[in-house]
């Protein structure tokens, strides 16, 4: 009998429930994984871990390549390490993938400015400003370079585009604000800077920059207001000190001038002109030991610095110190053979030592700069009267009236030297119109002395009538 092989039933695994889709399945597991390394990779950005955070924007990458996002914050991520050539290339990717992604360009526009490819970074800048026509970031950004190429008013613009659509900008006021005042616009200047206290009012920046402006304008009172109020809200910032010294100096409050500079000094001990500034109101105060004491710290910090040796020269003069006034006026020449008042004032100096020959050979180099100078004309014309070269000191006398028809030392001079030669007649004239200057210009004791001159003067003419 043949056996016969049971018929095997195949089981039909049935269920209820759709066949997978695998490839749904690991894109919804990528799409989350994509997600968890974003948000790490934005933690480690704000820790500051950047070489963290670019491994985990170049894995979300590397499983999503077309991944704007992740282009973007690398692209971010590289340019915080100053990686600025591997940031433009994320951020090329990121256009690449999304044209019209005004931020892309933006970002990248403010990549190629750090390059100094001003170029390319204004056409980004434009392009997203194209396509996103109140992107305030991209008018920002585009001001500062325009104002880096030196385009002012272009800059100017564009800052108050930022300003149309953020009134409350403070940053845009005041980069405008100081672009007003390099432009020499200072009440623009000064009305900009005042909005950004009304937004602010303790931005001390902008008091201590309107200060500038009024300083400029000559408001000094104005300008030591708003220079107090920014040493109140930064006690440690030494400028708004040394500008409040530069007002109080214009004010010819000395005193108060000098206080200020030492206020500044103590917070910048290592800055030469404030040095030379202290002993410039030092010097009108007429304490020129304090002052040649400033000049002399002033050049152990800047050692070739010309105007601290004119200046000590200067003070040295006054002192009578004559050797070491010439020695520093030539050093100061030496230094800068341009100091015209250099070449007066060592002039001055050798005839206080009766040197008239060196006085006048000083006093001519001077007088190439200055040909229309009646103050040099007087005092060589006193050095040639002193050699008795007296035809020369009449013409040098004569000089100084003819550029000055009121310069009542000239013609008293001049009357001298008339007396020596004895022509009286001249020499009254000469002294009639001194004495009448001297009377106008409220010179007493010289009016006074003329005065005597001239009685004598009568008294001779009439005794020889």
């Amino acid at each position: 009998m043949a056996i016969t092989h049971p018929v095997e039933t195949k089981v039909e695994q049935t269920s209820n429930f759709p066949s997978p889709d695998y490839h749904q399945v690991l894109t919804e597991f990528d799409r989350n994984l994509v997600a968890t390394y974003y948000q790490r990779g934005r933690t480690n950005l704000k820790l500051k871990n950047y070489t963290a955070a670019l491994q985990d924007f170049s894995t979300i990458l590397e499983i999503d390549p077309q991944n704007v996002k992740a282009h973007l914050i690398r692209g971010y991520t590289y340019g915080e390490i100053k990686d600025f050539n591997q940031e433009i290339a994320n951020y090329s990717q990121a256009i690449a993938l999304n044209p019209k992604l005004a931020k892309a360009y933006r970002s990248r526009g403010f990549a190629y400015g750090i390059l100094q490819q001003y170029e390319q970074a204004i056409a980004d800048l434009d392009q997203a400003i194209e396509l996103d026509p109140s992107y305030v970031q991209a008018y920002f950004n585009l001001a500062c370079i325009h104002h880096l190429l030196g385009q002012h008013h272009l800059a100017i613009v564009d800052f108050t585009q930022v300003i149309y659509f953020e009134p409350q900008n403070t940053q845009a006021y005041y980069r405008r604000g100081n672009i007003y005042h390099y432009l020499e616009d200072y009440q623009l200047a000064i009305d900009d800077f005042t909005q950004v206290i009304v937004n602010d009012p303790d931005h001390a920046q902008a008091y201590r920059s309107r200060g500038l402006a009024h300083f400029e304008l000559k408001n000094y009172h104005n300008a030591i207001i708003d220079f107090s109020q920014a040493i109140f809200l930064e006690p440690q910032e030494w400028h708004s000190l040394y500008y409040e010294g530069h007002a109080y100096h214009q004010l010819g409050d000395y005193a108060s001038a000098g206080a200020s500079y030492s206020e500044a000094i103590k917070l910048k001990p290592k800055f030469a002109s404030i040095y030379r500034d202290r002993g410039y109101v030092r010097g009108k105060l007429k304490d020129f030991e304090p002052a040649i004491a400033d000049y002399t710290q002033a050049l152990k910090l800047e050692p070739k610095d010309p105007d601290s040796y004119y200046h000590r020269g200067n003070a040295h003069h006054f002192l009578q110190q004559y050797s070491q006034a010439i020695a520093d006026y030539s050093t100061c020449l030496e230094l800068e053979p341009n100091y015209n008042q250099a070449y007066y004032n060592r002039g001055v100096t050798y005839s206080s030592l009766q040197k008239y020959r060196k006085a006048i050979d000083d006093y001519d180099v001077a007088l190439t700069a200055q040909s229309q100078s009646p103050v040099i004309y007087n005092n060589r014309g006193i050095a040639y009267q002193q050699l008795q070269q007296y035809q020369r000191a009449i013409g040098d006398y004569t000089q100084a009236i003819f550029f000055d028809s009121n310069y009542g030392d000239a013609y008293y001079n001049r009357a001298l030297v008339y007396q020596i030669l004895e022509n009286q007649q001249k020499s009254l004239k000469d002294l009639t119109t001194a004495h009448n200057l001297f009377w106008k210009q409220k010179k007493v004791s010289l009016a006074q002395r003329t005065s005597a001159m001239m009685q004598q003067l009568d008294r001779e003419l009439a005794q020889r009538v």
